[in-house]
């Protein structure tokens, strides 16, 4: 019996889960995806009377008849690789990217998460939709490409509007890699928003904020962090500026109300893991921002003590025992 990780070579929360699942006596197969038709193989066989599939490495070999769980990480894309032309390495890339696709669709096992539900779970729109159902008070939100809506929306609240971006805010420029972090619109930024006409943008009311919580969900446990962001002008608007020497996180413990809100939305989108994100207020009033249905942990159990890959791991290994 295995665990199967699907992931890539440089993540560092595989890596710890790994760690744990296998000193609790547990194979664990670890499948980096961009090693696909490189390093690693595949045969699937399909009758009717069976269905089948085997990994290969040069080292060793998984049988979809020993999987019991699976963590799905971080896979990266599976690059075609040689002198090939564009045409051809499009077709290559799309095959082998289908055939991953449908392979964890049909593999009926216990998923941290399923791939098809966090891809659903990913949608902030829907997230909006969903979160006042279980009791989340959520900012006023305005996603538009119109810049005249957007002047309207930005001129409407007295603490001001922030704009943040629909994906990951990663851009590829000057031969690396920039990110765009949530920011406040300003008055002088209102001539200049002609610009949003080509791509749509977010904008949100400015919630005031007494501390952050990264709330990491596991199955019904819930790990809850303050993040003091407020108290450095670098993270006073995006705690993803990292300046950790000077922003302290702590074990917070939520409402019981909150906390049964926040294991109730990550089952409504049929996730075994997940980490929310939310503002309390100077108020005390909390307010959510977004859930990230394969979001990173590992920081926030360094910095705090919380035992959050043990609770992953434990799951993993409940699944394959």
């Amino acid at each position: 019996m295995s665990v199967l990780i699907v992931t890539n070579k440089r993540d560092p929360h595989a890596d710890e889960v790994l760690r744990i699942v296998e000193s609790k006596g547990i194979d664990v197969f670890r499948f980096n995806t961009e090693d696909f038709c490189k390093t690693v193989s595949i045969n699937l066989t399909s009758s009717n009377q069976d269905f089948a599939f085997e990994l290969r490495t040069p080292r060793r070999s998984l049988r979809s008849a020993d999987i019991r769980s699976i963590l799905y990480r971080r896979p990266e894309k599976a690059e075609a690789e040689g002198s090939i032309d564009d045409d051809s390495r499009r077709f290559v890339e799309a095959e082998r990217a289908a055939c991953l696709s449908w392979l964890w669709r049909a593999l009926d096992c216990f998923w941290v998460s399923r791939p098809d539900r966090i891809r659903v779970a990913e949608s902030k729109f829907d997230q909006l939709r969903i979160a006042p159902r279980f009791g989340f008070s959520v900012p006023r939100t305005l996603v538009t490409n119109d810049p005249d809506e957007a002047r309207k929306f930005c001129i409407e609240f007295q603490d001001g509007v922030i704009n943040k971006v629909l994906s990951t805010g990663i851009v590829h420029r000057d031969g690396g890699l920039k990110a765009i972090y949530t920011r406040p619109v300003l008055p002088e930024h209102l001539p200049n928003l002609e610009s949003i006409r080509c791509v749509p943008c977010v904008f949100q009311e400015y919630i005031p904020k007494a501390l952050e919580l990264r709330i990491s969900i596991v199955g019904h446990q819930v790990f809850a962090a303050a993040i003091y962001s407020q108290m450095t002008e670098r993270t006073k608007h995006d705690w993803r500026r990292y300046d950790l020497e000077k922003t302290p996180h702590a074990v917070y413990i939520l409402p019981a109300g909150v906390e049964r809100a926040c294991i109730d939305i990550v089952q409504h989108y049929g996730l075994a893991f997940a980490a929310i994100d939310m503002v309390v207020t100077p108020q005390g009033d909390f307010v959510f921002l977004e859930l990230n249905p394969n979001g990173q942990w590992l920081w926030i159990e360094r910095l705090t003590g919380q035992p959050i890959s043990d609770a992953i791991a434990d799951m993993l290994v409940r699944a394959a025992a």
